[in-house]
């Protein structure tokens, strides 16, 4: 390549970050930002990189070196890096400005194919881009059809950028005849009107609003690269910088946050259909409202629930999300007998307690109402968990047999608790939270995150007419334990009751039609499903954790491997959390397609 020079621009303070560390030398997996980028620099031909240097620039440099990779390196100091700008920091580097050069800021971890794709750029500029995805913000450009940047945005988001905007990727090639008849001469016009706080994209923009000099977007959408300005950037970018092999595993530790990955969500279950529109502007607006003041307590909140739900107040505890529900029962209730396989959530609470199971069996998972009071007899529980729609496996229990075992139970005295987190996704009849008043020994639990659709804002309840359990755990819970704006998401909820029915109606339809589409799947088996989830059992050969690392690193698909449930053959099961019909039918294609080459350690000459 013809480009043997760049310019980093590395003096920032990383103020967002950890500190622990300056922002250039933050560790992506591992390697600090400046070494990947000086090894991406090194890979494409670069001879000498520039390093512009402030905040703990002594350690930078030490880091550094005068050589790295084959490179020479030098060093400029940006000695007034705490109140000046970029554009401030290459006007110290301009003497270096008279070379083909690749001008990068210090924060970006990027493809050596986008140094490849700028080089081969004809124009006398050149600035990566790629399109704007959601939780981007920053400046980013408007390009003509040939890829002629039309003007630069600066300081927009994702939701406020205009149509077709892309976002820069702070990558850019500035070829020598530019630097010395425009660039630079711009550059010094800008620092000596006093604008030391600007970017120097600025002067990008007013080569492009001349129209003289053509700087040109290069497309590089399909590349990997982030801009860390905060956590939230650095754990995308070890994310997307990680293996292969890797990736599934590090998604999995997160628990959550998969909308700011490149991947689709099959595995966390939602509701796609709600809240509306309507809705969320209503919330948007009381936006401000919500974060600057006390949301109410618990009594206030309890009246809102019933106007919600039809249950009566004295009846609810409001809580944050059913998670905080779990945690609160561990601590309360002794000897219990789980049924599972079953929300993970309550073995782990109960790990450390006298814990009985009671095992579903395949191939249909199906209940035994018997069979479950015989073991709680025999093991003296004072309460049985269940969930019903069962996770992982989407089925539930008949009404009447949950009504049935709360009535033995309560003749041995005994308490049934209940988890309904998926009951709305059933024919309206299937609750048993309508029943408490006649069965006392019986609570309802609830997450209202996938009904609703709303899991950032944690939210959820306990329903029973047992008036000791309902005060022990209101009785553990403070007083403010759920934040202002899902005080108003339940405030505006009852206005968008016929919405809320019509959103379930459509999950349903897509959750029955994606059923069907996985029963074509050959080989697969399909659990008939009641919630927005299907459970499916792998054909012979193949395991969980490689189809889920193959539909993550093949089709960027994030499904559940559910090895790590109490049930036969748990490694041979993967979950499928429904949403809209074509991302469903997107799935089903992905997954045959998986499954239509051999397990790995499978030798062919037994089929495959």
């Amino acid at each position: 390549m013809s480009v043997q020079k760049a310019v980093i621009l590395a003096a920032g303070v990383g103020r967002r970050l950890s500190g622990a560390v300056p922002k250039a030398l933050t560790p992506v997996n591992g390697v600090p930002i400046v070494h990947r980028a000086l090894e991406r620099l090194a890979s494409v031909g670069v001879r000498e990189t520039v390093l512009v240097v402030g905040h703990r620039a002594d350690e930078v440099r030490a880091a550094v070196g005068v050589e790295f990779a084959g490179m020479r390196v030098s060093y400029v100091l940006a000695d007034r890096y705490d109140t000046t700008n970029n554009a401030y920091s290459l006007w110290l580097a301009r003497r270096h400005l008279t070379d083909d050069v690749f001008v990068l800021d210090g924060d970006v971890v990027f493809d050596a194919e986008i140094l490849t794709r700028l080089a081969d750029s004809p124009d006398s500029a050149a600035s990566a881009v790629a399109a704007w995805q959601p939780g981007m913000n920053g400046a980013g450009v408007i390009a003509k059809p040939d890829g002629r940047i039309d003007r630069f945005l600066t300081a927009y988001d994702s939701n406020e950028a205009p149509h077709g905007a892309l976002k820069t990727i702070n990558v850019h090639l500035l070829r020598a005849q530019y630097l010395r008849s425009e660039f630079v001469p711009v550059l010094e016009e800008l620092i000596d009107r006093g604008r030391e706080d600007e970017f120097y994209e600025s002067v990008l923009a007013v080569t492009a609003a001349k129209g003289v000099v053509e700087v040109h977007a290069v497309d590089c959408t399909d590349l990997r690269w982030c801009e860390i300005d905060d956590t939230s950037d650095l754990i995308a970018a070890e994310y997307s910088f990680s293996d292969a092999a890797q990736r599934l595993s590090f998604l999995e530790q997160l628990h959550g946050g998969y909308w700011r990955f490149d991947v689709a969500d099959h595995c966390l279950m939602i509701n796609p259909y709600f809240p509306p529109k309507p809705l969320l502007r209503r919330l948007a607006a009381d936006l401000e409202t919500s974060l600057l003041n006390y949301p109410l307590g618990q009594a206030p909140l309890r009246q809102l629930l019933t106007a919600a739900t039809g249950t009566p107040e004295h009846q609810l505890v409001v809580a944050n999300g059913a998670s905080e529900l779990i945690t609160v029962l561990g601590r309360l209730l002794d000897d219990v007998v789980l049924i599972v396989p079953g929300f993970n959530e309550y073995e782990a609470v109960f790990a450390r307690k006298r814990r009985h199971r009671v095992e579903l069996a395949p191939p249909d998972f199906a209940f035994e109402v018997d069979r479950c009071v015989d073991t709680a007899v025999r093991a003296r529980a004072k309460a049985v968990i269940l969930t019903s729609p069962n996770n992982p496996t989407s089925r539930a229990i008949p009404k009447e047999d949950l009504l049935l075992l709360a009535k033995q139970l309560a003749d041995r005295e005994m308490r049934l608790l209940v988890d309904e987190s998926f009951i709305e996704f059933c024919p309206l009849e299937s609750t048993v939270q309508t029943e408490l008043d006649t069965h006392p020994n019986l609570t309802v639990i609830k997450s209202m995150s996938k009904a609703y659709g709303v899991g950032g804002l944690r939210l959820g309840y306990l329903a029973t007419a047992d008036t000791e359990l309902r005060d022990l755990v209101r009785a553990e819970l403070p007083v403010w334990n759920i934040n202002g704006l899902a005080e108003e998401f339940l405030r505006r909820l009852p206005g968008f009751a016929t919405e809320y029915r019509a959103s379930l109606e459509r999950v349903r339809c897509d959750r029955d039609e994606f059923y069907r589409e996985l029963c074509a799947v050959p080989g697969l088996t399909v659990i008939e499903p009641d919630a927005n989830f299907i459970l499916v059992r792998l054909p012979d050969g193949w395991h969980a954790r490689e189809v889920a690392e193959a539909m993550l690193s093949r089709f960027g698909i994030l499904v559940k491997d559910c090895s790590g449930k109490s049930m036969p053959d748990a490694d041979r099961y993967v979950r499928i959390s429904c949403r809209t019909a074509p991302e469903n039918h997107r799935v089903a294609t992905s997954l045959a397609a998986v499954l239509a080459t051999a397990p790995a350690g499978l030798d062919a000459a037994v089929g495959f």
